[in-house]
């Protein structure tokens, strides 16, 4: 099921620390960012360019820091 547009966005203002918790489990070996893209499109379906630069941008700040 893909995320709707404003809850993606929510999810975007989330501190990664509110995932510390232990409530994600382990994170994919994701070793560039078109891997991370595709992987974002996996699990949450269409999105315009916007929302998944936004959530790939997201992802990467705070959880991969992969270069670009």
């Amino acid at each position: 099921m893909a995320a709707k547009s404003s809850n993606l966005m929510t999810l975007l203002t989330v501190a990664p620390s509110a995932f510390a918790g232990g409530d994600i489990g382990a994170l994919p070996r994701i070793k560039s960012l078109s891997a991370l893209k595709a992987e974002v499109q996996r699990h949450f379906g269409k999105l315009s360019s916007r929302e998944l630069e936004a959530l790939v941008g997201w992802f990467n700040r705070n959880f991969f820091r992969l270069e670009r």
